[in-house]
């Protein structure tokens, strides 16, 4: 044999390189001579067929692996579309709910103030500022930290935790409830019929509203928001046929009013509770218990703090206005405050979204610039709400509330000024929120707090209504002024650890 062909058989040449040369060979021996070669030949052949399936096993191997990384991929991106889809279905349903609400208490206070007289609806005001007070202590306490441990910390016995919950509101509710008796009972006494009965009504629907509240929250720890803009809808439905059945039959009144509200927060949170599979909370253990109150005393503490002096600045007057001009005085404060809800309802729902995308710019590099942009959105939607409302303020107060409130009507341009400066507020508070420092809002909470008892009652005191609006004024500019130099600070020593 050929001394080169024996060498690339050695080595591992080329099949066909070493068949065509043996072929070569073959042709140039005699006919005895080529049976000594067909082992040489056998084997060869063998080799060829032999690294021809490991090719071929190796192509079906890399097809295989294509085909499993294309099914992973697509698995990826169909879960990734899914998931996003989920999100977004739950933030629209989220946005339903808070709409819904927002809604239904707008539309009750302004069939309220065209239905009531001047004196019961300022009465009503009254006491709902009153509700308002106990509702800030409830959110802070029970439904705020409620959002932040359920999903976390007590993830793992979420049933528990919400039976320690309802019991925690039931105890809130009956502590709220005798408060409210003691000082109904009080101004029955004195001889003031009209409080004596609001509060006893209050007292009665109070605990059924803040259940409503409960359950609503509930439904975001759950990731079932559609079940609370299913709430949301029935509430609003029960109560606008309720309010409307009584307006018919000259039925509606303060107490009236707060009854249908009471009740249609029962049925709807009744609802949400059976869809929630909510039932009667058995008796949990003692450790359970005095863990989540401890918990929730330590993240609401100061929650509680802020809102309650959040509370003051936009309240107060309601309550000590009729000792300089009645009851008229809060129902006509009231019923032009309605028209200004709409733009401030926009700016709190919109700052909700706002911390969570200024905490992803605060890792891009891009926080600066998205607080001055949602500084210039919220106040120029603000201004351009302040100046519609000005100019149409004639047509608006004419065709919502019948002719009533005609003589008030000018003063829209003083109460619309309020919530421009509340939307500077607002978009500086988120930046406060993101860069995690809300004891900053509870300080500037503070300042304008003091502004309110001040300045404010003493505007209030000189020139009624006129001087309630200087004093809403006042207040909110001393808020923003606060949180504009907190936010200056904090963002200077953010950026400067940034760089």
């Amino acid at each position: 044999m050929n001394p080169g062909l024996s060498e690339k058989m050695g080595k591992g040449g080329d099949d066909l390189e070493i068949l065509l040369d043996l072929l070569g060979e073959l042709s140039d021996l005699p006919v005895s001579s080529v049976t000594r070669f067909w082992k040489p030949l056998w084997r060869l052949l063998g080799v060829s067929m032999q690294r021809g399936g490991v090719v071929v096993q190796a192509w079906r191997i890399r097809l295989d692996r294509r085909h499993r990384s294309s099914l992973r991929q697509n698995s990826l991106a169909l879960y990734g579309a899914q998931g996003l889809g989920r999100w977004l279905g739950r933030g629209f349903w989220a946005v339903m709910d808070q709409g819904l609400f927002a809604t239904s208490n707008f539309v009750l206070n302004m069939l309220l103030a065209r239905w009531l007289t001047l004196q019961d609806y300022g009465a009503f005001t009254i006491a709902f500022a009153v509700f308002l007070f106990f509702g800030t202590f409830h959110t802070a306490l029970l439904s705020e930290p409620m959002l932040v441990l359920g999903p976390g910390r007590y993830s793992g016995r979420l049933s528990e935790y919400m039976d320690v919950l309802l019991y925690a509101h039931l105890g809130f509710a009956a502590l709220g409830c005798l408060m409210l008796l003691l000082a109904s009972l009080g101004f029955g006494l004195s001889g003031s019929r009209v409080f004596a009965l609001l509060l006893l009504g209050l007292a009665l629907a109070g605990p059924c509203i803040l259940f409503l509240w409960l359950m609503r929250q509930a439904c975001y720890v759950r990731l079932e928001p559609h079940l609370a803009a299913s709430g949301g809808a029935l509430y609003l439905a029960l109560m606008l046929v309720g309010a409307y059945a009584l307006h018919q039959r000259e039925w509606l009144s303060p107490i009236s009013a707060l009854g249908v509200m009471g009740f249609s927060s029962l049925a709807a949170g009744l609802w949400l509770a059976v869809h929630l599979h909510i039932g009667r909370p058995p008796l949990v253990s003692h450790g359970l218990f005095r863990e989540a109150l401890r918990d929730h005393w330590g993240y609401g503490r100061w929650a509680a703090a802020t809102e309650a002096l959040s509370w003051i600045p936009g309240n107060v007057y309601y309550l000590l206005l009729p000792a300089w001009g009645g009851l008229e005085a809060s129902a006509v404060l009231k019923a032009l405050g309605n028209l200004t809800m709409p733009i401030l309802l926009t700016n709190a729902a919109l700052s909700v979204l706002l911390v969570p995308a200024l905490m992803r710019a605060r890792r891009d590099g891009r926080f600066g610039h998205l607080v001055r942009l949602a500084l210039t959105l919220f106040t120029a939607g603000a201004a351009l709400y302040w100046v519609l409302l000005g100019l149409f303020q004639q047509q608006l107060v004419a065709w919502l509330y019948g002719g009533q409130y005609r003589e008030y009507e000018h003063l829209l341009w003083l109460l619309g000024f309020s919530p421009l400066i509340a939307g500077a507020v607002k978009a500086l508070g988120a930046a406060l929120r993101a860069l995690e420092r809300p004891d900053r809002l509870f300080w500037a909470h503070l300042l304008s707090t003091i502004v309110t008892l001040t300045l404010g009652l003493g505007c209030m005191a000189a020139w009624g209504i006129v001087g309630v609006g200087v004093g809403f004024v006042l207040s909110d500019a001393a808020k923003a002024l606060a949180i504009g130099v907190y936010y200056r600070r904090l963002g200077k020593a953010h950026f400067s650890e940034e760089s």
